[in-house]
């Protein structure tokens, strides 16, 4: 008869196996392009339904920026609706700055392709929106 604790250890192995591969199938990956230097950092801010894309995400990520591009990845996120804002802090202070006239003076970039602009107004949850399904999605922003 085999030792029970060789199976409790084959068990705990599979189960921790099969939860890893869950999350890296809920993996999202956004991958900003555009970034003009490499000072400061990339933050990536996620949305969920119902939250305001001018605030602060659900989710915050922070990566270096290289060659003009910075790559996040939102680990275990569940199926579903999602909006994304990159933006690129080159003072290292967390936040979106702003010039006098309240415009943004940091480049910005949002998912599902919006600019912002005279015709399109300002960013919304519904126009960044974008469907996340269970497993791993790469979706492109361009930072400008």
């Amino acid at each position: 008869m085999p030792d029970s604790r060789l199976l409790l250890a084959a068990f705990l192995s599979a189960l921790a196996l099969t939860a890893s591969a869950a999350q890296d199938e809920n993996t999202l990956i956004v991958n900003a392009a555009g970034f003009a230097h490499a000072r400061g950092h990339a933050i990536a801010k996620l949305f969920e339904p119902g939250d305001n894309v001018l605030e602060h995400g659900r989710r915050q990520l922070i990566a270096g920026i290289r060659d003009g591009k910075a790559s996040f990845e939102f680990k275990g996120l569940p199926a579903g609706a999602y909006a994304v804002v990159v933006f690129h802090d080159e003072n290292d202070n967390g936040e979106i700055d702003h010039n006098l006239l309240r415009l943004p003076s940091e480049a910005l970039g949002f998912s599902n392709g919006f600019r912002p602009g005279l015709l399109s107004g300002l960013p919304s949850f519904d126009k960044l929106r974008f469907e996340h399904a269970v497993e791993s999605q790469h979706i492109e922003v361009i930072v400008k």
